[in-house]
C-alpha cells in the first residue's frame, strides 16, 4: 500500500495494516471496471466475503469483528484502490446498526451471522417521492391485523432490492403515527419493482418499490413498534461513515490518477505538474482528503462508543468526506483536461458519484441543519 491513495495520517496497528492492504487490493483489482459492471462488482462481492471484510462493525457473538473505524478503513481503501464496494454501507452499516442495537434477539441471531458472512445482503427503503428525508410526511402506512400487520405504500430510490436477502422498511403506524420498522425476507410475493433510471453509472440498480397490502407477523418488526425513528438513526450514523469512507476513497483514487497524470503529462518541454496552477489544486484535495479522514476516525470512535454527540460527528463527517472527495475529483478532471471525461480515465465516473453523494443519502444542507441545531444551538429552520 503507496502512494497518494494511502492513509498517511491516522495511526493504524498490524492488524488494520494488514486489512488495509487486502482492502486496497480488492479495489484496485476492478479499478479499470465500471461502476455498473454489475458481474465486477458479484466478483468484489464474493472476494470481500472471502476476506472476511462482512463481519467487521458486528460483534463476535453473531460471528463478526472488529469495530465501526475497522469497518469504514476497509471501505476507505477498497475505493482508494479503484472500485467501490458500494453494498457494505447498507449491509454491514444500515441493517447491522439497527438490527444489533434493536431487534429482538430471534432476529439478532438470524440475520446478524449472515451479514457477518456475506450470504445475507439488505436493503433499506426509507424515501419516499412525496416525502424526502422527512419522516413527518412518509406515507407508507403499516395497520394492525389480526395475527400481525398490513403494510401499504411505496418507496423510492430504494438500491439494490433486486439483488438483496432481506429488506428493513419504516413505515407509518396508523395507530400512533410513529414510524415502525419491519423487516422483511426477499423475494416477497407482495412487493412490485420499477426501475429508476438515472444518468450515471453506480454500482447497484435503484428501484420504486410498491408495497401492495404487505401481510406480515409481530415477529417482523424491529424494535418497538411507533418508536421506529430511533432506531433508524442507530443505523444512519454508520451510513454517513460509510458514505464518507467511501468519499474519501474515491477522491485519494482521483488524486492518485491526476498526480500520476501531471508527472508524465509533459506541455511545452516540462510535465504539468511542475506549474503551480496544477500543483495547488491537487495539494489543497490531499489538505481537504486528510482533514475528512481524521473527522471519520474520530466520528467512528464516538459512535461504536455510544457517547453523546456521535449524529453530529458523524454529518460532519459526511459533509467534510464528500466535500473533500468532490474537490478531488475537480482538480482531477481538471488537471487530465478533456482526457478526464473520456471512458478510458474514469475519473469522470468518480466525480459524477461524488457529486450525487453530497445529494444522498442525507442531503448535505440537512446535515448542515442538523449541526447547526445541535453543536451550535440555533433555532431549528423546519
Amino acid at each position: 500500500m503507496s502512494g497518494i491513495s494511502e492513509s498517511r495520517l491516522v495511526v493504524l496497528t498490524e492488524e488494520q495494516e494488514a486489512l488495509a492492504s487486502l482492502a486496497f487490493e480488492l479495489g484496485r483489482r476492478f479499478e479499470d471496471r465500471r461502476f455498473d459492471d454489475l458481474e465486477a462488482t458479484a466478483d468484489q462481492w464474493r472476494l470481500v466475503r472471502q476476506a472476511g471484510i462482512t463481519g467487521l462493525g458486528i460483534a463476535a457473538d453473531y460471528g463478526g469483528a472488529g469495530d465501526l473505524f475497522d469497518l469504514c478503513l476497509a471501505i476507505e481503501r477498497i475505493a482508494a484502490g479503484g472500485l467501490p464496494c458500494g453494498r457494505l454501507a447498507i449491509s454491514q452499516g444500515v441493517a447491522a446498526g439497527i438490527l444489533s442495537s434493536h431487534a429482538s434477539e430471534e432476529l439478532r441471531s438470524t440475520w446478524l451471522p449472515k451479514i457477518a458472512d456475506g450470504s445475507a445482503r439488505f436493503c433499506f427503503a426509507m424515501t419516499e417521492a412525496g416525502a424526502g428525508s422527512n419522516l413527518n410526511r412518509m406515507t407508507t402506512t403499516a395497520r394492525r391485523v389480526e395475527g400481525g400487520w398490513r403494510i401499504t405504500g411505496e418507496k423510492t430510490y430504494i438500491s439494490a432490492i433486486d439483488d438483496s436477502e432481506a429488506l428493513i422498511v419504516a413505515a407509518k403506524d396508523a395507530d400512533s403515527g410513529g414510524i415502525t420498522l419491519f423487516l422483511l425476507p426477499l423475494p416477497h410475493p407482495a412487493l412490485s419493482l420499477a426501475p429508476v433510471k438515472l444518468e450515471m453509472a453506480t454500482f447497484e440498480r435503484q428501484w420504486t418499490v410498491h408495497l401492495d397490502d404487505v401481510e406480515v407477523g409481530d415477529e417482523s418488526v424491529v424494535g418497538t413498534a411507533g418508536a421506529g425513528a430511533r432506531a433508524l438513526f442507530d443505523g444512519l450514523n454508520p451510513e454517513r461513515l460509510a458514505v464518507a469512507a467511501q468519499a474519501i476513497g474515491m477522491g485519494r483514487w482521483s488524486l492518485a490518477r491526476a498526480v500520476a497524470h501531471a508527472q508524465s503529462r509533459v506541455v511545452f518541454d516540462v510535465p504539468i505538474g511542475q506549474h503551480q496552477a496544477v500543483q495547488h489544486p491537487l495539494a489543497e484535495a490531499w489538505v481537504r482528503l486528510e482533514g475528512a479522514w481524521l473527522m471519520t476516525q474520530r466520528a467512528a470512535s464516538v459512535a461504536a462508543a455510544g457517547a453523546a454527540g456521535a449524529g453530529v460527528l458523524c454529518n460532519a463527517a459526511k459533509v467534510a468526506a464528500c466535500d473533500a472527495g468532490l474537490a478531488a475529483a475537480d482538480a482531477a478532471l481538471q488537471a487530465f483536461g478533456g482526457s478526464g471525461f473520456t471512458a478510458e480515465s474514469m475519473v469522470y465516473q468518480r466525480f459524477a458519484h461524488l457529486r450525487l453523494n453530497q445529494t444522498v443519502p442525507v442531503a448535505r444542507e440537512l446535515a448542515l441543519n442538523h449541526i447547526a441545531t445541535a453543536a451550535l444551538g440555533l433555532p431549528r429552520s423546519y
